[in-house]
């Protein structure tokens, strides 16, 4: 019991921090401030999988030492590397069987097959993976949170903290996601038209008159980031330059 009471005293204030922001573009960093009272995660990996024919898309892709290995590895597992996730079908068949409660599994490196392990873990230095997957029941879909560490295993008690806050952590995201999806103006209508959250702030950034380098340094992420995500979102929208973009905004 005092346990427990630490971890809520912990997370008390950043919890409510991170409610106060849903839907806003600062739910981000509050929201990796609050897992740092939790677990030391190093990535942090959600896909969103829409019921029925859609392609999954990820919504958080975040290497917290390298924002282009995050999105690099985000965009290799959905080329068709998810199918080959073992934890995935378990933690999903789980959740249909009880879509009220969030399925959670610890993952370790060495337990995963030798090709998705040297794919995934080798390359960014990750040891293991602590996954949750949860049911939006709104919008029928299966979100798959995925946290990571390098360098060392998850501790005891960080497994511990993870389980007894998987239902709360993937409640604020899920809370997060759909506001985003729900919100109005460009945003809204990028992200209607299959955006991630940060492709469609930074295509309305973009419109708004700002580069490639000041979009960087206002989202603080590397350039090289800012450029990756534009070009993704401009594939989406099937356009190749800022004034198509601009086009397709006004109408």
């Amino acid at each position: 019991m005092s346990d427990n009471n630490a971890l809520f005293n912990l997370v008390n204030l950043p919890l409510a921090s991170c409610i106060d922001a849903i839907g806003y573009e600062r739910f981000y960093p509050r929201f990796f401030k609050l897992m740092g009272h939790i677990a030391k995660i190093e990535q942090y990996m959600v896909f969103e999988f829409p019921n029925g024919e859609k392609e999954p898309r990820c919504r958080l892709a975040h290497n917290i030492y390298n924002a282009d290995l995050g999105l690099q590895f985000a965009s290799l597992y959905l080329d068709g590397s998810y199918h080959n996730d073992p934890l995935l079908a378990r933690l999903a068949e789980e959740v249909i069987k009880n879509p009220a409660q969030p399925a959670c599994e610890l993952m370790l490196k060495k337990h995963l097959p030798p090709v998705y392990r040297r794919r995934f873990y080798n390359v960014p230095d990750l040891t293991g993976k602590f996954a949750i997957a949860a049911h939006d029941e709104e919008q029928n879909r299966l979100f798959y949170i995925n946290f990571y560490q390098s360098r060392q295993d998850f501790t005891e008690q960080e497994i511990e903290n993870l389980e007894q806050c998987s239902a709360l952590v993937s409640s604020l995201l899920l809370r997060h996601f759909r506001e985003e999806n729900q919100g109005r103006g460009v945003q809204g209508h990028l992200l209607a038209a299959g955006l991630s959250e940060r492709e469609a702030q930074i295509c309305e950034l973009i419109a708004s008159g700002h580069t490639a380098k000041t979009l960087a340094r206002k989202l603080g992420i590397a350039e090289s980031s800012v450029i990756t995500y534009r070009k993704r979102a401009y594939q989406k929208l099937g356009i190749s330059r800022k004034s198509d973009l601009i086009e397709r905004l006004k109408q």
